[in-house]
């Protein structure tokens, strides 16, 4: 009211009053549905009463009733999920907002993962409780350190395996909802471990982790960034000598390796003219 009495000279209160009754009527008319903010859906816990506790699918794979337990998952026998084992996506109140089902029937016709709610805003495990305990926050707050990996299925063996400390990037982007929560964790070491397409004509998981170091840079430093890939193309195809193998890597990997490494695919990544020219300025911090 007062910024209209300025704009217009006067304090007469009809002159003020008009002038705001007319710009709220024009605003209105001009406003649509489509301008309207959506407002992100979540479900009580007592969804996850529809869900099987059939666990076969993933204890085929190595994974234990305790570890599936403990994230929450089931079978679905209904609905869009049907035939997809179903893990509830948690956001930081604790609610659930989404949910990510892994098909466990063979059908090439389906994807393999399907996703429900908004991928860009998840978190996942980070705010996932067990017994009243956030145990993956836990985990990566108490070691300091973070892996990245492409999906579930990634994070479910790696935890079998002890590495508890573990995020999902759904995907070979790490979000900007997931670099904001990494900048102010204040972690000692975020390590990218994306799939590793070695056998391919094309490593899209190395190029992916090179983009996404790229992309963390804006947020923190170098030293805090490493790629830690799997042994074989994702952690699933990783038996228990293999995570040993790949325990000493890390110890024993060379810092300087890893820069010339990651500095070698971004140079080539640029030539290749595959890199946004927001990531090419970052380049410099490799040198």
């Amino acid at each position: 009211k007062a910024l209209v009495e300025a704009t217009l000279k006067t304090n007469d209160p009809t002159i003020i009053n008009g002038f705001i009754k007319d710009a709220i009527s024009t605003a209105c008319r001009k406003y649509n549905s489509s301008d309207q903010v959506s407002c992100e859906r979540t479900f009580d816990d007592s969804v996850l009463d529809n869900l099987l506790p059939h666990y076969k699918f993933y204890e085929d794979k190595g994974i234990s009733e305790i570890t599936l337990k403990k994230f929450k998952g089931g079978l679905a026998t209904r609905s869009q999920m049907y035939q997809r084992y179903v893990f509830p996506i948690y956001n930081e109140r604790h609610a659930i907002h989404g949910f990510s089902g892994r098909l466990v029937i063979k059908d090439s016709s389906k994807p393999k993962w399907k996703h429900m709610g908004r991928k860009t805003g998840w978190v996942y495990p980070f705010y996932v409780k067990d017994k009243g305990e956030v145990f993956v926050r836990d985990s990566i707050m108490s070691s300091r350190e973070v892996f990245l990996v492409e999906s579930i299925g990634d994070m479910l063996s790696l935890y079998e395996y002890g590495v508890t400390n573990v995020l999902v990037t759904f995907g070979l982007d790490v979000s900007s909802r997931l670099c904001c929560l990494l900048s102010t964790l204040n972690l000692n070491k975020i390590h990218l471990s994306l799939n590793n397409d070695s056998n391919s004509s094309e490593n899209r998981g190395l190029n992916a982790c090179v983009k996404n170091i790229l992309k963390l840079l804006n947020l923190v430093s170098i030293d805090k960034l490493d790629i830690t890939l799997p042994l074989k193309n994702d952690f699933g195809d990783m038996n228990g000598s293999d995570f040993d193998i790949w325990f000493n890597d890390i110890k024993d990997k060379k810092r300087s390796d890893f820069i010339e490494e990651t500095l070698e695919v971004a140079r080539k990544l640029e030539s290749q003219k595959k890199l946004p020219q927001t990531l090419l300025k970052n380049v410099k911090f490799l040198c």
